[in-house]
């Protein structure tokens, strides 16, 4: 059977390392497959071809004894732990193992500035599509990223629900950091203010999870921060990986029990409010100008600009929206989307992470 433009990405991108340029998040195997969700395989080549020249070599790695896995969550051995998934999946389903390690990787979800679930999404969704073995590979490096990466932030979500704290109440409740006290540098590190922000965890705390569907809270964060990304123009990588890292939850969540499922909700929040309050300026959003506006009403004519691109945030970032827009419909994820497409140009290197 001859190899698809994405089976044959992610064989190109198998033997790259997860991060590169000494923290920039390896994007290849996320945008092939949402160029190939977006319906424009055609471009998948050209994307490869542009993007991975820059990327780094993956070091060899050694399975992790099975005892000694939890305590080495977020070592940054990537490399061991892209073994230990390929062992894992050589010996098990994938299913299976994304079953057993979907609630032991939750509590870290900010692992990578999101890029662990999100890529972990993207190869899930690829293999739900056909089992091989590229996409086994890229199965066990994206939860090998996780794990490495693995990332817990301030806070304890849902630990004492407020009746009536939604996504909505949170996100308009965090602190939102004085810009002379942030850090430049990878979200990973712009976040680490958090970690002495008493009233961050009490927020996250208050929110009540179970007051809807976890899937709906999902929708809801992605519709929410959809909107501060268009307020937040100064922000726009930030704001489109704390859409983008919720948006996950959708591809992963039928590999989730209900509770987990829920609990993956809350740390979904988590991170785009911890994204949104190290980010967020307070700018009323500017009228959608005409260009926009008309962009926006075509997710067709969207889809291809975004793919044309070949910028790595605007194709991850249009998929994501147009995912969600399809799931419930909201005309803030077309504006958002066009957004990106008009302002973000072309691939620029991997900048922002």
């Amino acid at each position: 059977m001859a190899l698809t433009e994405l089976d044959q990405a992610l064989n190109r991108f198998c033997s790259c390392a997860p991060e590169f340029a000494g923290g920039l998040s390896n994007h290849g195997p996320m945008v092939a497959e949402a160029l190939h969700a977006l319906g424009h395989d055609a471009l998948i080549a050209a994307w490869v071809d542009v993007y991975a020249p820059r990327l780094e070599e993956d070091e060899a790695g050694k399975v992790l004894p099975s005892p000694d896995r939890i305590a080495a969550l977020g070592n940054g051995d990537f490399a061991d732990w892209r073994a230990t998934f390929r062992e894992e999946v050589e010996s098990s389903p994938w299913q299976r193992v994304a079953r057993d390690w979907l609630p032991i990787l939750l509590p870290g979800y900010f692992a990578g500035a999101m890029h662990g679930p999100i890529r972990a999404a993207h190869a899930i969704r690829a293999l739900e599509e056909e089992d091989n073995e590229d996409r086994r590979n890229e199965f066990a490096g994206a939860f090998g990223y996780w794990a490495g990466g693995f990332r817990g932030l301030p806070g304890d979500p849902g630990a004492s629900p407020r009746p009536g704290c939604g996504v909505q109440e949170v996100l308009a409740e965090v602190p939102v950091i004085d810009p002379a006290r942030r850090s430049g540098g990878f979200l990973v590190d712009a976040v680490r203010v958090l970690d002495k922000e008493d009233a961050f965890s009490r927020v996250l705390a208050a929110a009540d999870l179970a007051a809807s569907e976890p899937i709906d809270q999902v929708a809801r964060i992605c519709a929410e921060v959809a909107g501060l990304y268009l307020r937040n123009p100064d922000a726009r990588i930030a704001y489109i990986h704390a859409l983008t890292g919720p948006a996950a939850l959708r591809l992963l969540a039928d590999y989730l029990g209900e509770v987990d499922l829920r609990k993956g909700a809350g740390f979904a929040l988590q991170s785009a409010a911890s994204l949104h309050a190290t980010f967020f300026e307070d700018r009323a959003a500017a009228a959608p100008d005409p260009q926009q506006e008309e962009l926006a009403s075509s997710w067709d004519e969207l889809r291809y600009r975004a793919a044309c691109s070949l910028e790595e945030h605007v194709i991850k970032f249009t998929e994501a929206c147009w995912r969600e827009d399809r799931a419930h419909p909201h005309p803030v994820f077309a504006l958002a989307a066009a957004d990106a497409v008009l302002n973000l140009g072309v691939s620029r290197g991997g900048i922002g992470g």
